[in-house]
């Protein structure tokens, strides 16, 4: 397994030039990844537009510019990998591949350009057998000002913060201070539940996996309002249970949000402490944080909403933060990249064995709560921990989560068993972007790419369940 490193410093005058020469070529297609709608946008909404004129043209040129810088920013990484083969998965990253598979490839991040032409701003990670593919950054961090979205612009993640937690627990539990099968009770016996005999049912396990029996999203309603966690949770006891614990699925924000307080009363770290010593730093996730602190304020990107056609910028939602282990989780498309390696065991830091009990099926779900289009190839859909779980086109092993508040969206998707994996983010909020992580499982699930890859049979060997211990 290889270990995270920090991104390489040096670079090479050949890949510069190269760089540079490649830039030429991108004159002529320098607003290709922007609508001239947004572009126009843009213009009027730049706080200099009444000094001076900045017409598509002279948008052009500072696109470039940025672009410049940008490659510039993709050759030193690109450089570090091939200097030096102990620099792990990017040195795997220069393997060649095959000229038909990389076409394939380069067809798929013209469909993530696609996505993100029209949007104020987002940045994308493709992983493909292994293979890191180079950042992809658009637009920027607010339509109000010129700031580009960089490999450490910070997006607020959302629900996506729930793989954190679930991972949170799993080294918990690795290390011996949890167990899965654990009775919430004892870990947090103040709690008054509406139902005493199921609440005793109820286990770590069941806030992880999405079953804990509870009416579906209790309380909700209450974070997007001003109460404060703790007054939510007195009133847990008005929640009614809608079946036993473990009988059906229930999507949760309050009461997944209770692993952060057993992580605290287990290891006497706040959530956010074991999260920065025992994930963020291991996985050289630098500018990832948890809540409403973060030392990068400069590199937060706005939120944005549309309106009548136009994207507009509004307050940043910080509601959520109240429930921070459900979405309080803050990162940067540099950080997604390493949590993607992560969990395709690509890289140190989160243990093998808890990775596979993560990436599993536990409880089923309807199509209805999938939060999926329509779709017969999609087949065998539930939770595992912190994950969605799912077939596609008859090939099982995905595991896909995404995040929504108030002018952000964030989307995960991957396969462990095919080394392949996809991050998209961005500062606003576009229609039915899980359709690009399902354009990602029809790409990998496709017989042509399979066959050039030479998994063949092997990527539909993905476990459907891993054992938890005596639940």
């Amino acid at each position: 397994m290889i270990k995270p490193n920090p991104t390489p410093k040096t670079i090479s005058p050949t890949l510069t030039i190269l760089a540079w020469l490649l830039s030429l070529k991108s004159i002529v297609a320098v607003n290709r990844y922007r609508s001239p709608a947004l572009v126009k946008q843009y213009a009027k909404a730049s706080p200099q537009g009444s000094r001076v004129a900045l017409n598509q043209r002279q948008f052009g040129w500072i696109k470039l510019g940025l672009l410049l810088a940008l490659m510039q920013t993709a050759f030193v990484q690109s450089a570090g990998a091939e200097s030096d083969p102990a620099q792990g998965v990017r040195a795997e990253s220069a393997r060649a591949l095959e000229p038909s598979l990389e076409v394939s490839i380069q067809g798929f991040e013209a469909s993530i350009r696609a996505q993100a032409q029209d949007l104020p701003g987002a940045a994308a990670v493709l992983v493909i057998n292994g293979n890191v593919r180079p950042l992809m950054l658009f637009g920027f961090q607010s339509m109000t000002d010129i700031r580009p979205i960089t490999e450490e612009t910070v997006f607020q993640l959302a629900s996506l913060s729930k793989s954190f937690t679930a991972t949170a627990i799993a080294l918990a539990v690795n290390d011996g201070h949890l167990q899965w099968g654990e009775p919430l009770v004892t870990r947090l016996p103040e709690l008054n539940w509406s139902d005493a005999r199921r609440a005793k049912k109820l286990k770590l396990f069941h806030l992880a996996n999405q079953s804990s029996g509870l009416m579906p999203h209790a309380y909700t309603n209450l974070v997007e309002d001003v109460v404060s966690y703790n007054n939510i949770l007195n009133r847990l006891h008005e929640v009614p249970f809608v079946c036993d614990p473990g009988a059906c699925y229930s999507y949760q924000n309050v009461v997944f949000s209770l692993l952060g307080d057993v992580l605290m009363q287990a290891t006497g770290m706040s959530y956010a402490q074991f999260l920065e010593q025992r994930l963020f730093a291991p996985l050289n996730m630098q500018a990832a944080s948890v809540g409403r602190a973060t030392s990068r304020t400069d590199q937060l990107a706005s939120a944005h909403v549309l309106r009548d056609d136009r994207w507009v910028v509004v307050p940043r939602n910080q509601r959520y933060y109240k429930v921070a282990p459900a979405a309080g989780v803050n990162a940067s498309i540099a950080d997604m990249r390493q949590w993607l390696l992560a969990h395709l065991g690509l890289i140190e830091g989160v243990p093998r064995a808890p990775l596979a009990q993560l990436q599993s099926r536990y409880i089923a779900n309807e199509a209805a709560d999938n939060h999926y289009p329509n779709d017969d190839r999609i087949s065998k859909a539930g939770y595992g921990l912190g994950w969605r779980v799912f077939a596609f086109s008859g090939v099982d092993g995905f595991a896909h989560h995404g995040g929504y508040v108030r002018g952000m969206r964030s989307e995960m998707i991957f396969h462990r068993g095919a080394k392949s994996g996809l991050v998209f983010l961005t500062n606003s909020e576009p229609a039915a972007l899980n359709r690009l992580s399902l354009a990602f499982a029809e790409w990998l699930a496709a017989p042509q790419n399979a066959e050039t890859l030479a998994w063949g049979d092997g990527i539909k060997q993905a476990p459907s369940s891993a054992p938890l211990g005596d639940l």
